[in-house]
């Protein structure tokens, strides 16, 4: 299945932007967007924001070298690195 392939690839590489997961996998990044959710949800990866170590330049937020898509960052979570997510209900 998919989905189980996504979370594999990212537990075996460690992370990847968005752009090259969607390429790995061919799938628009809009669909890989909302598979890469379910993983976030159940605290498997996550998602690297800008200013990060991964970012080789350090300037995501103003830096317009890389497409959107490479700027999402994917991080598997192992170990004692994870955290249960809590969603508060309205």
């Amino acid at each position: 299945m998919l989905i189980t392939a996504i979370r594999d690839y990212l537990i075996t590489i460690g992370q990847a932007s968005l752009q090259d997961l969607s390429r790995h996998f061919q799938v628009q990044e809009s669909a890989m967007e909302q598979m890469l959710n379910f993983w976030l949800r159940k605290g498997i990866i996550r998602q690297i924001g800008p200013y990060q170590p991964s970012c080789q330049q350090s300037k995501c937020s103003d830096c317009f070298i890389c497409p959107e898509g490479a700027k999402k960052i994917y991080q598997a979570v192992t170990g004692t690195d994870r955290t249960i997510p809590i969603i508060r209900l309205a």
